[in-house]
């Protein structure tokens, strides 16, 4: 067979090959949400073919969207609220606490207890929320600041201290007595609300809490981006990052000219 009919199929194959890799990976809505570099859309309901060379990200930041438009990590109960790319964070919230407006009812956790972090970091930014519960019969400690903040929906009593800026490993040192303790991350309410009562703590939840990871970890897909490639995440390397270029060749920062054989990029 003529080798020129054996290489016009491969060639063909090749093109479509990058021009799949671009495609399944270029910037996608969910909700409000545009999801880019780092994070990416992906999903039951979404059929990804095998022919993409190479990741959309890192697979921590993979995202799905629900039918109804609203975004998750992996599908978990981590929702994702919004996105600040620029400042390297988003607005999460926990679905068991966003959903309803009980969720003061169902704070019995701890937050970052039920959230693989890495490679996220819950910011100082937000503002601490103690809670105590099952305290056993007895009332809690007296405690300045701690409220009741049962609501009707509530199966038990359920006592809230609001704190100062949240700080993973150092929860408010408050008394527990006889309650369960649990602390969770909020934002920090853009005008003074009255936190007396449980019907005002639920909807901090809707309105979620603040991660953060670090950009330079994850590659200079601005300088990828500007040299005409596309930010992608190679499983096959050290570094993990890649640059999708027009070529379909991976490469390590930029989509620069080829260079001589033997030589680096």
């Amino acid at each position: 067979m003529n080798p020129k009919l054996l290489f016009f199929p491969l060639l063909a194959t090749l093109l479509l090959l990058c021009h799949h890799a671009h495609a399944v990976c270029e910037p996608a809505t969910c909700g409000d949400l545009t999801i880019k570099y780092p994070f990416w859309l992906s999903g039951p309901d979404l059929n990804r073919s095998s022919l993409a060379i190479a990741a959309c990200g890192h697979p921590s930041f993979e995202l799905w969207c629900s039918r109804d438009g609203v975004a998750s990590l992996r599908g978990s109960q981590i929702l994702v609220l919004g996105i600040d790319y620029t400042n390297s964070s988003f607005v999460a919230g926990h679905k068991r606490v966003a959903d309803g407006g009980d969720g003061v009812c169902r704070t019995d956790f701890n937050i970052s207890s039920s959230l693989a972090l890495s490679p996220f970091t819950i910011s100082s930014s937000n503002r601490a929320i103690c809670f105590l519960y099952s305290c056993n019969g007895t009332e809690p400690p007296e405690i300045d600041g701690l409220v009741n903040a049962t609501i009707s929906n509530c199966s038990k009593p359920i006592y809230a201290y609001l704190g100062g800026s949240y700080d993973r490993d150092k929860p408010p040192a408050i008394k527990a007595g006889n309650c369960t303790y649990s602390y969770l991350p909020v934002l920090w309410p853009e005008s003074p609300v009255n936190l007396t009562a449980g019907t005002n703590y639920s909807p901090l939840f809707k309105k979620g809490f603040v991660l953060e990871w670090q950009k330079n970890g994850f590659g200079d897909c601005d300088a990828c981006n500007a040299s005409g490639g596309q930010c992608r995440y190679n499983n096959d390397s050290a570094a993990a990052f890649a640059c999708l270029c027009s070529d379909g060749e991976l490469r390590g920062t930029i989509c620069a000219a080829r260079k001589l054989a033997g030589e680096p990029y």
